[in-house]
């Protein structure tokens, strides 16, 4: 630049971008750019893998004698018939799934892994099987993205488990202080001890509903009660659903349609989604996963998250430079997701992938891993 100019610092890595906000890679003819060379958390087997999976920046690690280890497990030999459709093509049955990673966990911990949140997260770039494993197997498919429960972008989700979670635990707790402070503005006010009787027969009957009953049952008493005031967005949506006419033959719209599906979802679901997304779980997907580190890593790699494919960007990546234009974008969020979930143990990792990998998806996991550290498993 020029003598006496401005500079400016601009830290990141854009290996390191995972979600669709943020500028990634910086390119300017006057830009320096200082490479990371030292990697402060991981052992050496794990930082080797990393740089062969990153020639151009090789890392170098801070104690060479540090033992740990790289496992990597595809399901290639099971011979059932695998799903289907755009989302899910390849990946094996939900319940296959979740056989599989019960017995990789067993054997793990015969290895010597201590599967305790301290010690060991396990990170879900597959969300079916995540809920099927936290307890909330029918959201995936209720909702056409996973972004409308996961994110809480549907009103529903987000007032079950912003508000009216949180108020029916602190009430469970009996900190009725807290218990209104998670519902907000959005209660009739308490003026007398009658108020307050009101106040705790409807909460006894929400717990009730939240254990025994369907969403549409909770919804439908909360409607009747008042006690919370369901939010305007929600009884919006409520209306809409029971004064759309059916009698024109024309398709229900897909909102509708999502809402009918969730209302006949048993409540204990949502239960379990809330206690997954406020953290209370030794399992995360791809929003816990950047900044984070820990001793034990457990990557499940499969299906089910409308962007990715990761046998496709191991396909690709066998081939870097001759990536299609059209597909670069989609390659480098893959990539970016799978390296940064790989860099995230300091002492083991482990990869199960669920879905079914190619021939050329499979010589990049040996090239990038290391064929001694590759596994059939067997089902």
């Amino acid at each position: 630049g020029k003598l006496r100019s401005p500079q400016f610092g601009f830290l990141g890595e854009h290996w390191q971008k995972i979600y669709g906000d943020g500028c990634g890679k910086l390119e300017h003819s006057s830009l320096k750019v200082i490479g990371k060379q030292a990697n402060f958390r991981s052992v050496p087997i794990i930082v080797d893998c990393l740089n062969r999976m990153r020639p151009e920046l090789p890392q170098f690690v801070v104690d060479p004698s540090a033992q740990g280890s790289v496992q990597i497990f595809h399901t290639n030999n099971w011979t059932g018939v695998r799903q289907t459709g755009q989302h899910w093509g390849g990946d094996l049955p939900d319940r296959v799934a979740g056989t599989a990673l019960e017995g990789l966990i067993e054997r793990l911990t015969r290895d010597g892994w201590e599967f305790s949140p301290k010690k060991t997260k396990m990170l879900m770039l597959t969300h079916r099987v995540l809920a099927t494993k936290q307890g909330y197997s029918s959201l995936p498919n209720v909702f056409a993205f996973n972004q409308s429960f996961t994110n809480k972008e549907h009103p529903h989700i987000a007032f079950f488990a912003d508000v009216l979670e949180p108020a029916c635990e602190a009430y469970l707790a009996r900190k009725y202080g807290e218990m209104f402070l998670a519902l907000g503005s959005n209660v009739p006010a308490i003026r007398c001890q009658a108020d307050k009787a009101k106040w705790s027969v409807a909460m006894e009957r929400l717990v009730e509903l939240r254990n025994n009953g369907t969403v549409g049952d909770v919804l439908d008493y909360l409607k009747q009660v008042g006690r919370p005031r369901l939010p305007e967005a929600v009884e919006r949506r409520e209306r809409e659903l029971e004064q759309y006419d059916r009698g024109d033959g024309q398709e229900v719209p897909q909102g509708l349609t999502e809402l009918e599906k969730l209302r006949i979802v048993s409540y204990r679901e949502i239960i379990a989604l809330s206690r997954y997304l406020s953290g209370h779980s030794p399992f995360e997907t791809k929003h816990g996963v950047k900044g984070a580190e820990f001793e034990n890593v457990l990557v499940i790699v499969g299906r089910g998250w409308n962007q990715y494919n990761f046998n496709e960007m191991l396909e690709l990546a066998g081939d870097v430079i001759h990536v299609p234009a059209n597909k670069k974008a989609m390659f480098e969020r893959n990539r970016n997701l799978f390296y940064v979930a790989c860099s995230r143990p300091k002492k083991r990792l482990a990869l199960l992938f669920t879905q079914k990998l190619s021939n050329a998806a499979i010589q990049t996991v040996n090239n990038w891993f290391g064929s001694d550290a590759i596994e059939a498993l067997e089902l």
